[in-house]
């Protein structure tokens, strides 16, 4: 083979080691491979398997009970260069190799080979088939640690959608674009696909090369865990936080479930010094806990529970009142959203007391501003009134160590946003809008409380009848979908449309319902449903 044809080989079967560990089938690799390397089916399913051309050869005359096949190299290079040169290979030699790469021979040749058979050879083609014959295709699935029921429980229902191979042609050209190095680029492809696909090229920019060697060798687990190797993984979750905040949950989930399916991996492992435990089971709750707030954004409320509650148990296996303070007054979240007030106080109070004896002042002024909000949904206005001025106090107090870094988001603008949203249950709309004039005012406030505070404002000026207002306010509000993916916030749309029923035929309302539908936020002319 030739130096270029030597290269070519062993950068697909690099590559295909790197698909099969993620559960890819030959057939699968054959069809992305086609993406990148225009020659024949045939070619292409030996570069699936990483075969050179003797290999194939060998196999293929292994094949014939007769002893009669005497296929030479160079022959082989024929039939994979048909049409453009080379000889057509017979419709046995086809049928041969699809027993060598177990496959169906009609997958071997393109539509244009296939037409130039006759009759009866086509029918040979037709019924050969050895997509039955067993392939190997290595487990990635870590097996089950005795001790730790959380991490070996998750390893087994964690089933996320392996990348497509449309997914993976766009990650090599994202790849192709990112690292002109090819043993740098095969190294990127790797761990972009334990981490979720070509999203998570973002991400590993912010790595530096030894970072990125580190990171590869957790994923082929050829290497013992240590500090380094954890703070990678750190680094990574803060990332993924952020790039959340610009894109949304549906770009960062599959990063996410890559990383805690990474996590679990090197828990699995019995060498692991208690320290390093320790910090893997945080990671893997924090991990946890942000897949259950995208999921909650995806409006995947079962999905978002369950994740949380695998959060709070690595929290409290390893004893961390702080996250899992935060985790119940998550869940309580959930049940707001859902109207399961009940459930969503039982998760506030059950956050409280650990609140109370968590070191962050931020932790505990989120937990109080989930409690004036559940509690203003029970129309207890005095006592929501209380919890919210602590909250407010409480954000407002120095930041320190003991103030967890995935807490960065819950500023004064924030707690502004939530207080509007009690203020419209308390049923004092003028103060709302004040509270979200100062949220929209304070340049750090994020996309998508920008936009929830939209609907606050139109919350409040609909309850006011100033509907061309409220309908600007809800066209703001649903422009923010085009950028950012939440679920959630398009559902809030439609519900602040729904309240807008009584002026539906109102000018202006009739143009947000155009431009809604253009969004994909209303699917049919007649409007929302309205429940």
């Amino acid at each position: 083979m030739s130096g270029e044809a030597v290269h070519t080989l062993l950068e697909c079967r690099r590559r295909s080691e790197a698909l099969r560990a993620k559960g890819y089938g030959f057939e699968q690799i054959a069809e992305l491979f086609s993406v990148y390397h225009e020659v024949s089916p045939l070619r292409l399913y030996r570069y699936a398997y990483g075969r050179t051309a003797a290999e194939a050869v060998a196999l293929y005359n292994d094949l014939d009970p007769a002893g009669t096949a005497a296929l030479r190299e160079s022959r082989l290079y024929d039939f994979e260069h048909w049409p453009r040169r080379g000889k057509r290979p017979t419709a046995r030699t086809v049928a041969l190799f699809a027993q060598v790469y177990r496959t169906a021979a009609r997958h071997l040749i393109t539509d244009e080979v296939y037409a130039s058979y006759s009759v009866r050879d086509r029918q040979l083609i037709d019924r050969t088939d050895h997509r039955h014959l067993p392939a190997q295709r290595p487990s990635r699935v870590p097996s089950p640690i005795p001790g730790h029921v959380t991490m070996s429980l998750e390893a087994a229902r964690d089933t996320v959608p392996v990348p497509t191979p449309q997914d993976c042609a766009s990650l090599l050209r994202a790849l192709g674009a990112e690292e002109a190095d090819v043993k740098r680029r095969d190294l990127l492809f790797e761990l972009a696909l334990a981490l979720g696909g070509a999203p998570a090229v973002i991400l590993l920019r912010h790595l530096s090369p030894p970072e990125k060697d580190r990171l590869a060798a957790a994923v082929r687990s050829s290497a013992r865990v240590d500090a380094a190797t954890v703070e990678v993984i750190e680094k990574l979750t803060a990332r993924c936080r952020r790039l959340d905040d610009d894109f949304g949950p549906q770009t960062v989930l599959p990063i996410v479930d890559g990383q805690r399916r990474l996590v679990t991996d090197l828990l699995s492992r019995t060498t692991l010094l208690p320290d390093l435990r320790d910090r893997l089971t945080y990671a893997y709750a924090e991990l946890s806990q942000f897949a259950g707030w995208l999921h909650h954004d995806l409006m995947d409320h079962e999905g978002a529970r369950l994740r949380y509650q695998e959060g709070l148990t690595a929290a409290h296996e390893i004893r961390d009142g702080t996250m899992i303070a935060y985790l119940h007054t998550c869940l309580s979240y959930v049940a707001v959203y859902r109207g399961q007030i009940g459930q969503a106080l039982d998760h506030v109070y059950a956050a409280q007391g650990w609140a109370r004896h968590s070191p962050s002042n931020l932790m505990r002024s989120v937990h109080a501003m989930e409690l004036a909000r559940v509690l203003a949904r029970r129309a207890e206005t005095n006592d929501s009134e209380r919890a919210l001025a602590y909250a407010s106090g409480m954000v407002e107090q120095p930041r320190t160590e003991a103030d967890p870094a995935y807490l960065y988001w819950w500023t004064i603008g924030q707690v502004r946003a939530s207080t509007a949203d009690c203020q419209l249950h308390w049923g004092r709309p003028d103060e709302a809008i004040g509270s979200v004039l100062k949220t929209l005012a304070a340049p750090t406030t994020l996309s998508l409380a920008r936009g929830h505070a939209l609907l606050h404002y139109a919350e409040a000026l609909t309850r006011k009848r100033e509907i061309p207002g409220a309908v600007d306010k809800i066209r703001g509000a649903a422009r923010t979908t085009v950028r950012h993916s939440s679920t959630r916030l398009a559902d809030s749309v439609r519900q602040a449309r729904a309240r807008l029923q009584p002026w539906a035929g109102n000018k202006h309302v009739r143009t947000l319902d155009e431009e809604l539908r253009s969004l994909g936020i209303l699917a049919t002319a007649q409007g929302p449903h309205l429940a």
